[in-house]
C-alpha cells in the first residue's frame, strides 16, 4: 500500500527540477564559460583542476551530510526536511555567483578568476551534496518498493525535462551573448545572463516548497550509531560494492560526454548558430525522454540490471563514431545530418543510465533495512557519491587533454575514450544483483509452485 497520496508523490518527485537544471548547465557550461569567456583561455589544465576539486568536496559532501541525517534526532525541523529548508537557497546562492564573475573581478587577473571558480564551485557542490543526499535519503523512508520505480521515473522524467531545458539553454549561450573569444560579459549580453542564472535560482527553490509542505516525516526511532561500524555494514554488502565500483567506471565516460559535448558541437560539429543547436539538444534529450517512457515497463519485466546493460552496450557502439566526422566534408548537408543521427543515437544510449540509478540505491538501502532493521538510506546515498564523484573529478583530468585549442583533432577520440570507460562496468555490473525484490518474488513463486506441487503428489 502507498505511503504518499497522489499529490504529494507529485510534489517529492517534482523537487529536482531546479537543481537539474542547476547540474546541467555546471556540468556542461562552466568549463566553456570560463574558457571561453571569463579569461581561462590559455589555462585550461586550471579550469578543468577548480572543476576536479568541486567533484571531491560533493563526494564528502554528500556522504557526511547523508551520514548526519540519519542520526539525527526528531524536532520540528525535521530530520531530512532541516536540510532542504537551508541547502536550497544556498545551493541557489552559489550557481548565481559561479556564473557572475565579471560582476566583481576582472578577467585579465587569471588568479582571481581561478580562485574565484575554485570558491563557488567547490560551494555549488558542497550545498548540492547538502541539499539532495538528505532528500533523496528521504525516499526510502516514504515510498514501498512498489512505488520506487514509478517515483524514481518521476524524479527522472522532471530530470529530464529540466535537462531538456538545461541542455538547450547552455547551447544557447554561444549564440544569444554573442561573445567573441576571450571576450568579457557587457551591457545587454551581461543582463541577459544575469536573469536567466537568477532565474534559474528562482525555480530550484521554489519547486521544494510543495513537498515541504505537503509531506511530513515519519517519526523513526532513532539509534546511536558507530560510524566505522556503518561503514563496515555498507561496504560489507557486495551488490552495493559492485554497484559503486560499476557506476564510477562509467560516470567517467558520461563526465567526459557532458563536459566536452558543447566543445564536440561547436568545434567539431559547427553547431554555433541558434536552429542547429537547439535541434542538437532536443534529439539528444528528447530522445531520452521517450525512450525513458520505454525503460519503465521492460524494466519491470528484464530488470534494472538488465535494463542498464543494455542501454550501455548500445551507448558503446554508437560513441566511437565520433570519429566518423574525421571523413565527411564539414558544411555539407550530408555532415549535418549525420550529426543530428549521432545526437539521436546518443539519446537513446543515455536514456538507460537516466532512469535507474536513483532506484537502484533506494532498492539496496531498503533491503538492507528488511534485514537489520535500521535505516541508513543517507549512508547509502552518500556514501555512493564519495568513489562517484572521485571517478569522476579523475575524468575531469582527461578534458585538459581533450580539449586543447591548438590540438582540436583532439575531440574526436570524445567517443571512442567515453566508450572505453562504459565498456569497463559492464562486466561489472553483471557481477550484481540490482533487482533484490524481483528476486525476492521470483523465490516466492517458486516456494508456492513447489508447495502445490506437493498438495498434488499428496492428494494423489
Amino acid at each position: 500500500m502507498s505511503i504518499l497520496s497522489t499529490k504529494q508523490k507529485v510534489a517529492y518527485g517534482i523537487c529536482r527540477f531546479g537543481t537539474s537544471i542547476f547540474m546541467n548547465v555546471v556540468s556542461l557550461a562552466t568549463i566553456w564559460i570560463y574558457d571561453n569567456v571569463f579569461g581561462l583561455q590559455d589555462y585550461i589544465y586550471m579550469n578543468a583542476s577548480a572543476v576536479a576539486i568541486g567533484k571531491i568536496v560533493i563526494a564528502f559532501s554528500g556522504f557526511i551530510f547523508g551520514y548526519i541525517s540519519d542520526i539525527l534526532p526528531p524536532s520540528k525541523a525535521g530530520r531530512r526536511k532541516i536540510f532542504i529548508w537551508i541547502g536550497s537557497p544556498l545551493l541557489a546562492l552559489s550557481f548565481v555567483m559561479l556564473f557572475i564573475p565579471h560582476l566583481f573581478i576582472s578577467a585579465e587577473s587569471t588568479l582571481s578568476v581561478f580562485f574565484w571558480l575554485l570558491i563557488w564551485n567547490s560551494s555549488f557542490n558542497l550545498f548540492y551534496g547538502f541539499l539532495l543526499t538528505p532528500y533523496q535519503s528521504w525516499m526510502a523512508e516514504i515510498t514501498t518498493e512498489e512505488d520506487r520505480v514509478s517515483m524514481s521515473g518521476l524524479q527522472n522524467f522532471t530530470n529530464l525535462f529540466s535537462s531538456l531545458l538545461g541542455f538547450g539553454y547552455v547551447f544557447l549561450i554561444p549564440g544569444l551573448l554573442k561573445l567573441s573569444e576571450g571576450e568579457g560579459l557587457s551591457g545587454t549580453a551581461s543582463t541577459i545572463l544575469l536573469a536567466t542564472i537568477v532565474g534559474f535560482a528562482v525555480i530550484e527553490m521554489l519547486f521544494f516548497l510543495p513537498t515541504l509542505l505537503m509531506i511530513k516525516e515519519k517519526d523513526v526511532e532513532r539509534k546511536e550509531r558507530n560510524l566505522m561500524r556503518e561503514f563496515k555494514v555498507v561496504l560489507s554488502n557486495k551488490d552495493y560494492v559492485i554497484w559503486f565500483m560499476a557506476q564510477g567506471l562509467y560516470s567517467m565516460g558520461l563526465t567526459l560526454i557532458t563536459a566536452l559535448v558543447l566543445d564536440f558541437a561547436t568545434d567539431i560539429l559547427g553547431f554555433t548558430t541558434m536552429v542547429p543547436t537547439v535541434v542538437f539538444g532536443l534529439l539528444v534529450f528528447g530522445t531520452v525522454m521517450v525512450c525513458f517512457l520505454a525503460w519503465i515497463p521492460i524494466s519491470k519485466r528484464i530488470g534494472k540490471k538488465w535494463s542498464i546493460i543494455i542501454g550501455f552496450s548500445f551507448l558503446v557502439l554508437v560513441l566511437p563514431f565520433s570519429m566518423i566526422f574525421k571523413i565527411i566534408p564539414a558544411g555539407t548537408l550530408t555532415f549535418d545530418y549525420i550529426g543530428y543521427l549521432y545526437a539521436f543515437l546518443i539519446g537513446v544510449g543515455l536514456s538507460a543510465p537516466y532512469l535507474f540509478p536513483y532506484a537502484i540505491v533506494a532498492d539496496i538501502a531498503a533491503m538492507d533495512e528488511k534485514k537489520t532493521n535500521e535505516k541508513r538510506a543517507g549512508m547509502y546515498t552518500g556514501f555512493n557519491s564519495i568513489p562517484l564523484n572521485i571517478f569522476q573529478a579523475i575524468a575531469l583530468i582527461l578534458v585538459g587533454f581533450l580539449n586543447d585549442e591548438y590540438k582540436i583533432f583532439r575531440l574526436y577520440w570524445l567517443g571512442p575514450i567515453a566508450a572505453v570507460f562504459i565498456l569497463a562496468s559492464l562486466p561489472v555490473l553483471m557481477l550484481g544483483n540490482f533487482d533484490p525484490f524481483i528476486s525476492k518474488e521470483k523465490e516466492v513463486k517458486q516456494l508456492d509452485s513447489i508447495s502445490n506441487d506437493k498438495e498434488i503428489d499428496e492428494t494423489n
